[in-house]
């Protein structure tokens, strides 16, 4: 199979170790963590790239040779506070799984991660992939932010505009989720620092990369949402997360 794929840095270790070894041909473009902050924001990103893939001027993109188009793009997103919400193609097959965001697919499985959720409702989710590519609540990044906005706008502001940032105060606890396949010991010790600097507790959660192999391997279930071209994606609220509509006010 021949797929393009637009995922976030946050599986950027993830889908570079199963990519590296997997039969499909792929194409992948990563955008910035940081665009799940402003859900709109992502959602037009992704259309942008998406259209510009239908089109073939996609600058991130191999030319498509002849004879050999992409079969589909897959997402490497979750419903992402609706972030893929109304995303749609003219010419390609969306594929993206059903699961709330991409903790899901460290971990493997949406029941493993519904079920981890419901016992610690206010947890916070660590790894390498995580922690590389955007700010995550510790001392360190506490620090830098303070750096940064006390240039900006003196520390007193610096002070109130990170306090009024904070979100640490729903969390309760610091996981990590650990690959056999991505050993590294520096981000543990990170993630047990900043719960130890938050006053939270510190959990070490075994992950799996079965449910991403079969997104990049094209092994597409139930476990998938796949927006045929024309069709739209959007939340469902029926227990799949996400669906696929002709229109999304349907």
């Amino acid at each position: 199979m021949n797929y393009k794929v637009i995922a976030c840095k946050a599986l950027f270790r993830e889908l570079s170790l199963i990519g590296a070894g997997c039969e499909s041909v792929l194409d992948i473009t990563y955008m910035r963590r940081s665009l799940h902050d402003t859900p709109d924001i992502l959602r037009k990103a992704l259309q942008d790239e998406i259209d510009s893939i239908d089109s073939g001027n996609d600058m991130h993109s191999n030319e498509i040779r002849y004879g050999e188009d992409y079969d589909a793009i897959l997402l490497g997103y979750g419903l992402c506070s609706n972030g893929i919400s109304t995303l749609s193609s003219k010419k390609y097959k969306l594929v993206v799984p059903r699961c709330d965001d991409c903790i899901a697919l460290y971990l493997g499985s949406y029941e493993k991660y519904r079920e981890f959720f419901d016992e610690h409702p206010g947890t916070y989710w660590y790894n390498a992939s995580w922690i590389e590519n955007g700010y995550t609540p510790s001392e360190h990044t506490y620090k830098a932010k303070m750096i940064e906005y006390t240039a900006l706008y003196g520390v007193d502001n610096a002070e109130y505009i990170l306090d009024a940032q904070s979100t640490v105060k729903n969390y309760t606890t610091a996981a990590y989720v650990a690959w056999d396949e991505l050993n590294f010991p520096q981000y543990e010790q990170y993630t047990k620092e900043a719960a130890k600097y938050l006053g939270w507790q510190y959990e070490k959660v075994q992950g799996n990369k079965e449910w991403l192999t079969d997104f990049l391997t094209g092994n597409h279930d139930e476990r998938f949402a796949i927006a045929q071209p024309g069709q739209m994606l959007t939340q469902d609220y029926d227990g799949k997360v996400i669906k696929t509509c002709t229109r999304c006010a349907e």
